[in-house]
């Protein structure tokens, strides 16, 4: 039987991808390595040809007639791609590849949490900035970025998962309807039923003596009868709103195929393959969301508002509370929110994890130093088409009249600066620095800290930079001479740490960074900050940095 198969190039265990696909375990196929795809029992395999993303897939000699290979390097690249396998005699045949993230990061779920919760953020953020207009939604004549077209994909796929969950006992309710039967079917009539049947329709007098009919109907008998039956339903008003959402999204992601697909300047190849790509995906997202509206149980489902309204089902019972959060996070990513950081796909995660930390840690000051005046206005950029942009790069944002959170902030030669603070080297980005008064101490401090989406062994590479930004940033004094401005450098990082010691010293790297005792005595260090946090931890991770930075002063 002709079959593909996927192998890392070093050796191991080989997986059919087709046509039917192995489970393949998590991590097995990851970015960064190297795999050897092999097509066999071929009668057609040196013609055959292999495609990824629309890109030919660099081809192998093979000792065996009957078999193909090809080498394929993902590259910095986690999340699906799509396969095209081309055999003469066979046709083309598509599927899909999932590639992880590289062991020392996360995985695509972080990814998608991490899109959420920039998301929440975002509107919490958004509801306290001077706009007064909605994001709720994207009108449908600018295609999503990458990032929000990712997290919907993850989204549509447990959507069909809750709702075939939902399928397997379905809530449903006795619903009593009238149906009217000829009198001679009515075996089963009641008094009260044959009685109000004779208030409309044909009345048939009785002919034949002595007569069959109960003495009070006086021989006269209504042509029909209307009986009253019970039968179970599904017709409820959360099935009906479940069904009106599915058919609201498909109809979305339709149009947004639509736009994807004409999207891209000729010139530019690159932007038309990854839009072109992405226009197939996303109809078939909306194909699938169009036929679990009409499978299974919805088959009997009226129609509704595309709007779930928290009910007691919504609210207590477990597999349809699932769709409810669903449905919370695909109106996260439907908001018309753009931005260069959503420009990315999931092989850029880590990107998208420094923005994540400014915002989460900007909505912890905001709600721990009860900050209701601060000021936005760098950060939300309006449009004239009702959508917001958000600004990334260079931001500054006053959480009150003693504190700043900045993003991305440049520090140039600090004799270049009208305020002589900067670099004395070269420029320096740091992605998050909070500085300000009353930060564990009357004197104004500055706190630097460098988001890095590693994990284990990863973190030590990691420590170069926040030993830099702690040694070169600086301030010209009026003697002429500089004094080092950083009041504490720490790394932002997903890992969480295990096995501390007692005593720091004997904690290992990169435990030993996050050893409380290691933090305060040198001001320096790593602290946790991971996708999932709830709001408490997150200030609570906020005032450890801030305590931190003034202990020892």
């Amino acid at each position: 039987m002709t079959a593909l198969y996927i192998q890392a190039e070093c050796g191991g265990p080989a997986w059919q991808v087709w046509p039917t696909p192995d489970p393949v375990p998590p991590g097995a196929v990851r970015e960064g390595a190297s795999y050897l795809f092999e097509l066999r029992d071929s009668d057609d395999a040196l013609a055959a040809d292999l495609l990824i993303d629309d890109a030919p897939v660099e081809a192998l000699r093979s000792r065996e007639p009957s078999n193909a290979r090809w080498r394929w390097q993902p590259g910095f690249h986690a999340g699906m791609v799509e396969a095209e396998l081309r055999v003469p005699g066979v046709g083309t045949r598509r599927f899909e590849v999932t590639t992880d993230p590289d062991l020392c990061k996360l995985t695509r779920d972080d990814f998608d949490a991490m899109v959420r919760e920039i998301l929440e953020d975002t509107f919490a953020l958004f509801s306290l900035s001077a706009f007064r207009k909605g994001i709720a939604r994207q009108p449908g004549n600018r295609p999503p970025p990458l990032a929000r077209l990712e997290f919907l994909r993850s989204r549509a796929d447990a959507i069909v998962a809750a709702v075939e969950a939902i399928a397997h006992a379905p809530r449903h309710y006795l619903r009593a309807e009238d149906i009217t039967v000829p009198v001679h079917r009515a075996k089963r009539a009641t008094g009260p039923e044959i009685i109000k049947s004779f208030r409309s329709g044909v009345i048939r007098t009785e002919t034949v003596t002595p007569s069959r009919l109960p003495a009070p109907l006086k021989g006269h008998l209504p042509a029909h009868i209307k009986l009253r039956q019970r039968r179970n339903s599904v017709d409820i008003p959360e099935h009906r709103q479940i069904k009106a959402c599915l058919r609201s999204w498909a109809a979305w992601l339709g149009g947004v195929a639509e736009l994807l697909a004409k999207a891209g300047a000729p010139e530019d190849s690159e932007i038309i393959t990854t839009a072109g790509s992405w226009a197939g995906r996303t109809r078939r997202i909306a194909r699938r969301l169009n036929d679990a509206s009409a499978a299974s149980f919805m088959t009997d489902v009226g129609e509704g508002p595309a709007l779930l309204r928290m009910s007691s089902l919504f609210r207590n019972d477990p597999v349809y509370q699932r769709f409810y959060r669903l449905w919370q996070d695909m109106n996260l990513g439907l908001a018309a929110l753009f931005g260069d950081f959503l420009q990315m796909p999931l092989a850029r995660t880590y990107e998208l994890y420094e923005l994540w930390c400014f915002l989460r840690l900007l909505r912890a000051a905001v709600e721990e130093y009860d900050a209701r005046g601060v000021d936005l206005s760098n950060l939300f950029l309006g449009e004239a088409g009702g959508s917001v942009t958000i600004a990334t790069g260079a931001i500054t944002v006053p959480i009150d009249s003693n504190r700043v959170l900045c993003f991305q902030r440049q520090y140039r030669e600090y004799w270049v600066e009208d305020s002589r603070e900067g670099s004395y080297s070269r420029t320096m980005v740091p992605d998050v620095v909070l500085a300000g008064m009353d930060l564990g101490g009357p004197e104004r401090r500055v706190i630097v800290l460098d988001a890095k989406y590693r994990i284990n062994d990863g973190l030590n590479d990691a420590l170069n930079s926040i030993h830099t930004y702690r040694d070169a940033l600086v301030q010209e004094v009026a003697s002429g001479r500089t004094e080092g401005i950083v009041t504490a450098a720490y790394l932002l990082t997903p890992h969480v740490p295990a096995g501390l010691q007692s005593d720091f010293k004997a904690t290992p790297i990169p435990g030993r960074l996050f050893h409380p005792e290691y933090r305060e005595k040198f001001r320096f260090g790593a602290v946790t900050l991971r996708p999932g946090m709830l709001s408490e931890e997150l200030r609570s991770c906020l005032r450890t940095i801030v305590a931190d930075a003034g202990a020892g002063a």
